[in-house]
């Protein structure tokens, strides 16, 4: 839905993609009689929007506009499809899961602060596994958003609602950071988002795009130094 001025938009409904030679798209322009009826339908569409995206409902044309994203300009389409194909693998994330250091590392950062946990709104920016978000439920957080672009969001949900005593409050959601809409605020930030010599892989820069999209004025990352 993109707005052309006070009272017309217009409504793409389908979209061929700009992957191909040639790009076609459907749309409908809407007439709207007034300002007042036009912010309306906005404010009604953004609602239902937010509705659908914490759902986890696939659209057959997404729930964001297929527009470039800041994802797509760091990164070239055929890495991203390495790169999320990799994460995507349940052998890759039980390595990390048994990287007890690392793994104990931040339950520890999170069980040991829950002070700053308890009663919060809370993103896991690249959730993997899910484990970061679990921790942070465990903490006492209010309701956590665990966003994953790749297919281990899918696994990631599986095992989250075998917590049955913590799902209730984590909802999984499937797409990047750099494009996804969440329905509220975040009070804290938590990421695992070093790389190899801490910047390899670029997703310093999506933890980054997060803070800038979600988190509120003096709100809390973790970790925030490198």
């Amino acid at each position: 839905l993109f707005k052309l001025g006070p009272v017309q938009s217009l409504c793409v409904s389908e979209s061929s993609g700009a992957s191909k030679e040639k790009s076609y798209s459907r749309a409908v322009t809407i007439q709207f009689r007034n300002e007042d009826e036009s912010r309306d339908f906005h404010s009604a569409f953004e609602q239902w929007q937010k509705d659908v995206i914490q759902a986890g409902i696939h659209l057959p044309n997404g729930a964001i506009a297929a527009s470039k994203s800041k994802f797509d300009y760091k990164i070239e389409p055929s890495s991203a499809k390495m790169y999320f194909h990799y994460y995507g693998q349940l052998l890759h994330q039980q390595n990390m899961l048994q990287d007890y250091v690392r793994t104990g590392t931040y339950y520890a950062a999170v069980i040991e602060n829950r002070v700053d946990f308890t009663g919060r709104v809370v993103v896991d920016v690249g959730a993997g596994s899910g484990i970061l978000s679990l921790f942070a439920a465990q903490a006492g957080a209010k309701h956590v958003y665990a966003v994953e672009a790749s297919e281990m969001a899918e696994y990631a949900r599986k095992l989250i609602a075998g917590n049955p005593a913590l799902a209730q409050r984590i909802t999984v959601i499937k797409g990047k950071v750099e494009e996804v809409e969440l329905a509220e605020k975040a009070d804290i930030l938590i990421s695992e988002p070093m790389g190899t010599l801490l910047v390899n892989e670029r997703m310093l820069e999506s933890y980054i795009i997060a803070r800038d999209r979600f988190l509120v004025p003096n709100g809390k990352m973790f970790p925030s130094i490198g």
